[in-house]
């Protein structure tokens, strides 16, 4: 009898075997057909279908595995014994299912977690071996994933800090070149000041507005074709083909809102036996981890804690936890995000139509509590103008994304080979649409969006957009370390409008009370007699500049509204007051970039306040606000996987 013939033979007796091990155990035969089931029509092994739908839990499972193969079942392997180098542990942390452990007679011990094919190939080598039964121990795949842990979290934790090239990161603000053309023109200015009363300085100032106006025009292209999101419908597909996909959701201090996460998260249409949800926390955030495991989680939910090395940031947990991602595919979701429960099957039929180029793809966000107030009114504003007017005109020409903090699609292994997120720079996504770009990759948008809330008052909102304009100051000072090979990667045109917009972005916020209060020193020499032409030509260049840049914002953000989202309310209004608590933040970012350039400042969570029962009020399959209407829960009778560190 041939060894595969064997095999063949045995993995059907076994099946047969483990069957009525698993009735005798208490589970029902029509679980076990759907978890056979389940397993051909996913591609996914026997067992994850059985743990996953809540069947039984992996302890017993595998110890039902020990039994059919007479081997010892061993959960608590000692971390300090296991035989594997940091490096090759790190790399083989992603799906690890063999870890090889010094006994405490000096003899080596195999601890394993195999599937039911493995199963059937380990009893022919136990026929054939009998001598390594002795050598060799059962346990779940948690086990040993929680073992190498942690065996290596530290050196897996450095390793994220340093994952960016140092000449790619902001872990230092300035280079040399960079710090000593500041002076230069901060020194420059000041003489020029000195010799010419400021009339050099009237001509810079002019100069910089161009850059404001810039943005005007990139405004009103982009008004052309924005419309309100609109969903189509999916292609056909066969879950049997659809790959691993790996959620990342960094948290801190956000027990408040992680009964209404899992619930979003638990909702979505993926396979569970595909789906694998890494929830990331600090080590010392005991109360959020609590939170977490009193969720009862399902199975493919993981509790990641992150060693306390390098900057406290949300790039660096992420690193972190890209090392174990198992999927094909990565996505980024916030504490307080509702994916729409068809986002992933978007986001993957696209990659699948895209060129081997496409590297992310940008769910739209929109906001749920846009009506609670003024700052959540122009917020919500803001964001439709943004994820469904600007980032789909850049999108259609190839240019650089600004990407945003979440609803990020990924392909894991572009997302390594361009270095992961950088740890020290506080907006870690527009740095990322960067870095892709500059690497050849394209970025693209989807339509199923992503609710969240917005901060409901202004300290939040402060510290918040601070966070968001430091953040975009470190990307442009990154890539402007080297202009001249950013515009080679890049090409002319988008080096371009990649200058042209960010630059334009944050003098916009910067210069914006500067030009009010020119305009207005200008109207009042005027009213007091004083009809210098220069003044008069400076305040008409302001007037018309702060217009149009009031109407093409308004322009773009109100025509990706839809009708309930600007019924009886108009916008127009309170833009001068939005931009002007935007400038106060942007001064704010620019001085914290001498004083704290890594300080994180977080913005906290709260949930949701727009009852389910609204969304599930609405017709449209995603409702613009509130939360997801999701499926109903799957249940599970699993613990959730914590690693201890």
């Amino acid at each position: 009898m041939t060894m595969h013939l064997f095999i063949s033979q045995s993995f059907i007796g076994l099946c047969a075997a483990f069957s009525v091990r698993l009735v005798e155990a208490g589970l029902g035969k029509g679980e076990i057909i759907a978890a056979f089931a389940g397993a051909a029509r996913h591609n996914t092994s026997f067992n994850d279908e059985l743990v996953h739908r809540g069947a039984i839990s992996e302890s017993a499972l595998y110890r039902l595995w020990a039994e059919e193969t007479g081997l010892i079942y061993d959960d608590t392997p000692i971390v300090s014994d296991v035989l594997l180098r940091p490096f090759d542990g790190i790399a083989r942390l992603s799906n690890i299912r063999h870890v090889l452990v010094a006994g405490r007679n000096g003899q080596s011990l195999l601890y394993m977690a195999p599937d039911l094919k493995e199963l059937a190939m380990l009893k022919y080598y136990l026929r054939e071996y009998p001598e390594m039964q002795a050598r060799l121990r059962l346990c779940p795949p948690t086990v040993l994933i929680a073992l190498l842990h942690d065996r290596y979290g530290k050196a897996a934790a450095g390793r994220a800090q340093r994952m960016t090239p140092l000449h790619l990161s902001a872990r230092f603000v300035m280079n040399g070149w960079q710090g000593f053309s500041l002076g230069v023109l901060l020194l420059g200015l000041m003489w020029l000041f000195l010799v010419n009363g400021g009339g050099y300085l009237s001509l810079f100032y002019w100069g910089m507005t161009l850059f404001f106006f810039a943005c005007v025009i990139i405004r009103l292209l982009a008004a052309w074709n924005a419309r309100p999101l609109h969903i189509r419908p999916l292609s056909a597909y066969r879950a049997y083909s659809l790959p691993v996909y790996t959620v990342l959701v960094p948290l801190y201090k956000e027990a408040n809102v992680v009964d209404q996460l899992v619930f979003a998260l638990d909702g979505l249409n993926w396979p569970t036996t595909k789906l694998d949800i890494k929830l990331i926390c600090e080590a010392d955030d005991t109360e959020t981890v609590s939170a977490l495991v009193q969720c009862n989680l399902p199975a493919y939910f993981e509790i990641l804690r992150v060693p306390d090395i390098g900057p406290r940031t949300k790039p660096k947990a992420l690193n972190y936890a890209l090392q174990f991602a198992r999927g094909e595919f990565v996505v980024v979701y916030d504490a307080e995000d509702r994916p729409h429960r068809d986002q992933l099957l978007e986001a993957w039929q696209t990659f699948r139509r895209g060129d081997e180029k496409l590297a992310c793809l940008q769910a739209p966000l929109v906001i749920s509590n846009f009506k609670h107030n003024y700052l959540t009114r122009y917020f919500s504003f803001e964001y439709a103008g943004l994820f469904r007017g600007l980032l789909p005109w850049l999108s259609r020409r190839g240019a650089v994304m600004p990407l945003g903090g979440t609803s990020n699609h990924l392909k894991r292994k572009v997302l390594q080979e361009v270095g992961g997120w950088d740890s020290y720079n506080v907006t870690e996504d527009a740095d990322l649409g960067m870095r892709l770009a500059r690497f050849g990759y394209s970025v693209d948008v989807i339509n199923r969006p992503t609710t969240e809330d917005a901060p409901e008052n202004y300290k939040d909102w402060k510290t918040q957009r601070t966070r968001w304009f430091k953040g975009w100051m470190q990307t442009w000072l990154v890539h402007m370390r080297s202009p001249v090979q950013t515009c080679r990667q890049l090409g002319g045109g988008r080096f371009t409008l990649y200058l042209l917009y960010t630059t334009g972005l944050l003098l916009s916020a910067l210069l914006h009370p500067l030009m009010l209060m020119s305009l207005g020193w200008g109207i009042a020499q005027s009213i007091a007699g004083y009809h210098d032409q220069t003044v008069m030509a400076a305040m008409i260049f302001n007037g018309i500049n702060l217009l149009t840049a009031y109407l093409s914002f308004h322009l773009l953000c109100n025509k990706t509204l839809r009708f309930d989202e600007r019924r009886r309310y108009s916008y127009l209004w309170g833009v001068p007051f939005y931009w002007i608590l935007l400038s106060i933040a942007a001064w704010r970012a620019f001085f914290q970039m001498f004083t704290a350039p890594h300080h994180w400042e977080k913005t906290p969570h709260f949930p949701s306040r727009i009852e389910e029962k609204e969304a599930e009020a609405t017709k449209l399959s995603m409702p613009p606000y509130g939360l997801s209407v999701h499926s109903q829960k799957k249940s599970s009778a699993t613990k959730p996987f914590v690693t201890n560190l």
